[in-house]
C-alpha cells in the first residue's frame, strides 16, 4: 500500500469533556490527520458532554449507546458501523472505548490501534492489533505485563502551539500578574495524584528566598479547596493565584518564567511539553514516562512528595543558565514532541498494519 494514499480512520472514545490530556493529545492527531486530507470520523458515546465540546470544534461526532464496559450490542452495532463505511483503520483511546472498539473492529476486520495514554493494565487494550505507548515506560509497562513488544511501539503525544501567542507583558496583564514578579506555574488537574501540596509548599520556600515570586496554578479539580487552605496557613494567599481550567493553555504558560511538575504518576507530561514549547525551564518528578521528556539541559528531575529538593532545584535554574534552558526546552518541543512527528510515526503504525493485513 503506498504510503501517501488518503486514508479513513474512525477514532473511537469514551471521553466526557475534552479538558484531559490524552482527549486533547486524541484530538490533535485527529485535526493534523484530517488537515492532512485524510477522512477521519470521532466515534463517541451517547449521552457525553463531549459530543456537544466536538461540535463546537467543528466535528460532528457518530455517537453510540454504550451501557457496560464490554457491551455485546454496541460491539455488533459499531461493527456494522465500520463495515459499511469502510474504514482502513480504527484507532481507540481509552479503556472502555478500547475495549467495545477494538472488539468492533475485529468483527468488522478492519485493522485496529490503540493508543495506551497512561500506565495501564493491559486487558482494556489486548484486542488490539498493535498498541501505541505515549512514552517509552508506557511500552515497558505493557510488555512488563507479557504483551509481545512487537505489538507496542512508542509515540510521543504532539503539542500543537498556535501560530501567535502572548507576550510576557500582555499574559501578565491578561492574568493580572505583577509585571515584575518570577513567576513559576504549574498546568495540572488539582487533585492529590498531581502532587500539588509538594509544589505549593516547594514554593513557600522558593518565595522565602525569593520574595518577588508568584506561583500561578492553572486547572481545576476536586481538591481546589484544600490547596486553598494549605496556601492560607503557609501564608501565601496574596503570592498564589488560582486561575481555574483555561482552554488555550498557552496564554498562562506565557506569562511564566518556570515550570513545576510535581506529578506523582505520569505517562508522558504533555503540561510538560506544552511549557517546553513556550520555552520555560522545567522542575519535574521523576516518575514515570517524564525522564524521557525532562533532560538535565532543560530541566532538573526531583524525586516525588520531595518539596525541599523541588525548591532547590528551581532556585538554582533561577540562578543559573535560565535562558540556555529555555532555548533547549524550545528545541526538545519543536524536534521530539511536535504534531507532525506524532503524525509520522502514527501513520508509520497505521501503513506496517496494513500491509499485514
Amino acid at each position: 500500500m503506498g504510503e501517501d494514499r488518503k486514508l479513513k480512520i474512525a477514532h473511537v472514545t469514551s471521553a466526557g469533556r475534552m479538558i484531559y490530556g490524552a482527549v486533547h493529545s486524541m484530538m490533535t492527531l485527529a485535526e493534523a490527520q484530517r488537515d492532512a486530507g485524510h477522512d477521519v470520523q470521532i466515534v463517541t458515546f451517547k449521552g457525553k458532554p463531549f459530543n456537544d465540546d466536538l461540535r463546537q470544534r467543528g466535528w460532528e461526532p457518530m455517537p453510540f449507546r454504550v451501557r457496560f464496559k464490554i457491551d455485546p450490542i454496541a460491539i455488533v452495532q459499531m461493527a456494522k458501523y465500520f463495515r459499511r463505511e469502510k474504514f482502513d483503520i480504527v484507532h481507540t483511546h481509552l479503556s472502555t472505548s478500547s475495549v467495545n472498539g477494538c472488539m468492533a473492529a475485529r468483527l468488522a476486520k478492519v485493522p485496529c490501534v490503540a493508543t495506551v495514554h497512561g500506565m495501564s493494565g493491559k486487558l482494556s487494550f489486548v484486542f488490539a492489533d498493535h498498541m501505541i505507548g505515549v512514552s517509552e515506560g508506557v511500552r515497558e509497562h505493557l510488555i512488563a505485563q507479557r504483551i509481545k513488544p512487537e505489538r507496542v511501539s512508542t509515540v510521543y503525544n504532539g503539542v500543537a502551539v498556535p501560530a501567535e501567542v502572548l507576550s510576557k507583558s500582555e499574559a501578565r496583564t491578561k492574568f493580572g500578574i505583577r509585571a515584575d514578579a518570577l513567576v513559576f506555574g504549574t498546568v495540572a488537574r488539582l487533585t492529590p495524584m498531581k502532587g500539588i501540596e509538594y509544589s505549593i509548599r516547594a514554593f513557600a520556600e522558593i518565595h522565602r528566598e525569593q520574595p518577588n515570586s508568584q506561583y500561578v496554578l492553572v486547572g481545576d479539580g476536586d481538591h481546589t479547596e484544600q490547596y486553598k487552605s494549605l496556601i492560607a496557613s503557609l501564608g501565601l494567599t496574596d503570592a498564589v493565584l488560582f486561575l481555574g481550567y483555561q482552554a488555550n493553555v498557552f496564554e498562562p504558560l506565557c506569562a511564566m518564567d518556570i515550570f513545576l511538575f510535581p506529578s506523582l504518576k505520569e505517562a508522558m507530561g504533555i503540561s510538560v511539553v506544552e511549557a517546553m514549547a513556550t520555552g520555560l525551564p522545567v522542575v519535574s518528578t521523576n516518575v514515570g514516562g517524564l525522564p524521557e521528556v525532562v533532560t538535565d539541559d532543560m530541566g532538573i528531575l526531583v524525586p516525588p512528595e520531595d518539596a525541599g529538593a523541588m525548591a532547590r532545584a528551581a532556585l538554582s535554574i533561577v540562578n543559573g543558565d535560565i535562558h540556555g534552558f529555555s532555548a533547549m526546552a524550545i528545541w526538545r518541543a519543536v524536534n521530539l514532541f511536535s504534531v507532525p512527528v506524532m503524525l509520522e510515526k502514527t501513520h508509520g503504525v497505521y501503513h506496517q498494519l496494513l500491509k499485514l493485513k
